[in-house]
């Protein structure tokens, strides 16, 4: 006795089936023996996997390298941070709203004394930095009274006033 299904089976529901290759019209060259439409297998051959993951993770691996160590060509010898202090000389030293005011007005080249009168002593003094116009500069660090955080730093070439700046950390 033959099963039947208890309820009929749409065609919708049936595989179809594979046409079979088309026929080439006449005067078209004809396709070599063996030639498929399907495309070729990834896994032919058997190095190629692990020959392309290594090439990947080398890869990877030099970039890593390369972003790592950006400074490879540059001179090792330079400072790692030319905001560092050389000599401390005042702990408690914070400069006020009011005097950071006056500094703003003070003219360029005033007199150095002039200025520090008007700052009172440093917080400390900064390794030797340069001034806009290349030229080199002494440089003293006062933190700022309502923002500790930020120093007012200010230049010195010679003994005349060259400008200041201000250190965020």
């Amino acid at each position: 006795m033959v099963q039947r299904p208890p309820y009929p089976v749409s065609s919708y529901y049936q595989r179809p089936q594979q046409p079979g290759p088309a026929p080439v019209p006449p005067g078209l060259p004809q396709p070599y023996p063996g030639a498929t439409n399907r495309p070729r297998p990834a896994d032919g051959d058997p190095q190629a996997k692990p020959r392309q993951m290594l090439m990947a993770g080398g890869s990877m691996l030099a970039l890593a390298a390369l972003l790592i160590t950006p400074n490879l060509g540059k001179d090792q010898g330079q400072e790692s941070n030319p905001f560092t202090c050389v000599k401390l000389e005042q702990s408690q030293s914070l400069v006020s709203r009011d005097r950071l005011k006056a500094l703003l007005e003070t003219d360029l080249q005033a007199p150095k004394a002039t200025v520090q009168e008007l700052l009172k002593q440093p917080y400390c003094v900064m390794s030797p930095g340069k001034t806009e116009a290349g030229q080199p500069a002494d440089r003293e660090a006062y933190p700022l009274e309502f923002d500790p955080q930020t120093w007012l730093v200010v230049l010195y070439e010679g003994d005349r006033y060259a400008g200041y700046d201000f250190r965020f950390r």
